[in-house]
């Protein structure tokens, strides 16, 4: 019986059916370089056409159009057609580097360099940081995953980037799994014809850990290499079956539809990988990754600040002897300049630390308004400024006036509505304003 196609709103509701229903049957991700495209990561076919031009302008001296020049004959590829281009990725990449391997690596590097992990990706980390569904195999080299992790989510994956960490991969997992069956980018990535023929050993018992008891969702993978592509023709039938999205318009090739034929799978025409992955953010009713990301790079950037200012403040304490406090002397000096650098680079809370550095009180408040006039919006610096007017210079009116401006700056900044609070309740004895800062504070930061 051949494949049968579905439409993407029916695997969508059978996505959430067997989630809800078969807890015990996760979906596991198959992603193939189509999945990185949006991310700016070009495809296996694009590489190859790339790499196919640049021999094109090496060797051939007849000056003939590329897609006459790119024949069989003269690139030495067996079977090669300049239309199939892309399904010949191998090939064209050992033809045009095997002289210079590591010229290879580095053109991949470059290619991957400033890719940035496109929607899709954000949608996959909280499926795979958030439900049983944890589990991604991929030929990409890329990082595209892990940093989608890292960046919408507080999960730290298991990322098995060689065939030597394959006995760490579990049947099942608590944290997300990322598994490169052709390596990482910086591990020797394959890309060679006889390295991605077959599964690299270990492989094959780590893959059937992982798909005996879950159904694979393929995404963007075109069946071009032997490895993955061999697997999946050579395994029994797999018991949950195979969900294959291919890009609405580009039909699948007879190779994929044997495989999703023997595993009793469907066929799902889809619009692209971010846009299958908007869909299915709606359909899962998931929450927006905004707040935990803005969360964690606010407290990534808070905690570089205080440390460095502890670390400023600490460093001018004297040492508690001669030899530390000579090894310290360049290290003071060390701060010093790296105190003007950010000051030069418009980084607010280096005026905060030329403030705490200076230990006359009035020069103090003078470095602070000189660098209010350069950051007149930050909220931080103004709340900081209402501290030292405050606690050190007695001036409770210009306090109570900066607390105030701060807090119109950045109404949701914990940190001042809670100093706020304590100027209210010690210095002003207006306890119910007090209380309401405190419970302000407490609602906008619990912890």
């Amino acid at each position: 019986m051949a494949a049968k196609t579905i439409t993407v709103q029916g695997f969508l509701s059978e996505f959430v059916r067997q989630d809800k229903n078969m807890p015990d049957r996760p979906f596991c991700w198959i992603l193939g370089s189509g999945a990185s495209v949006q991310s700016g990561i070009p495809t296996g076919g694009k590489l190859a056409l790339d790499w196919l031009k640049e021999l094109h302008e090496l060797e051939d001296f007849q000056k003939q159009p590329l897609e006459k020049w790119a024949t069989e004959k003269n690139l030495g590829i067996k079977g090669f057609s300049f239309e199939n281009a892309a399904s010949f990725y191998p090939w064209i990449y050992q033809r045009r580097f095997h002289d210079d391997p590591d010229a290879g690596y580095a053109f991949l590097e470059k290619a991957m360099d400033a890719a940035e992990p496109s929607y899709g990706y954000s949608v996959l980390a909280q499926i795979m940081a958030g439900t049983t569904h944890k589990a991604a195999i991929t030929t990409n080299f890329d990082n595209l995953i892990a940093d989608a992790l890292s960046i919408y989510t507080d999960a730290f994956p298991l990322v098995c980037g060689h065939e030597s960490l394959t006995g760490y991969i579990r049947a099942k997992l608590r944290r997300p799994l990322v598994a490169k069956i052709h390596r990482d980018l910086l591990l020797h990535p394959m890309s060679d014809p006889g390295e991605i023929e077959k599964l690299s050993d270990g492989w094959d018992g780590a893959l059937k850990r992982v798909l005996d008891n879950s159904t694979p969702i393929v995404i963007g993978y075109g069946g071009n290499d032997g490895s993955l592509m061999g697997f999946l023709k050579t395994i029994d039938a797999l018991s949950g079956g195979i969900y294959w999205c291919y890009r609405a318009g580009d039909e699948p090739t007879k190779e994929i539809r044997e495989v999703v034929e023997k595993h009793r799978g469907r066929l799902v025409p889809i619009a692209g990988f971010d846009e299958l992955m908007l869909m299915l953010w709606e359909k899962l009713q998931l929450e927006s990754p905004i707040k935990l990301a803005t969360a964690a790079h606010e407290k990534r950037v808070r905690e570089f600040q205080n440390q460095f200012e502890a670390l400023n403040k600490k460093i001018k304490e004297p040492a508690e002897n001669k030899v530390a406090e000579a090894a310290r002397a360049p290290v003071r000096e060390a701060a010093a300049a790296a105190v003007e650098r950010l000051t030069k680079e418009k980084a607010w809370w280096a005026w905060q630390l030329k403030a705490d550095a200076e230990p006359d009180q009035v020069k103090a408040e003078a470095i602070y308004r000189e660098g209010l006039k350069d950051f007149p919006e930050s909220a931080g610096l103004t709340g900081n400024f209402a501290n030292f007017m405050s606690d050190v210079r007695k001036d409770y009116d210009e306090a109570e006036r900066l607390y105030r401006k701060a807090l119109e700056l950045d109404p949701k900044n914990a940190t001042n509505t809670g100093n706020f609070a304590l100027f209210m309740n010690d210095v002003r004895k207006d306890y119910d304003e007090a209380e309401r800062l405190y419970r302000k504070a407490l609602e906008l930061d619990p912890k």
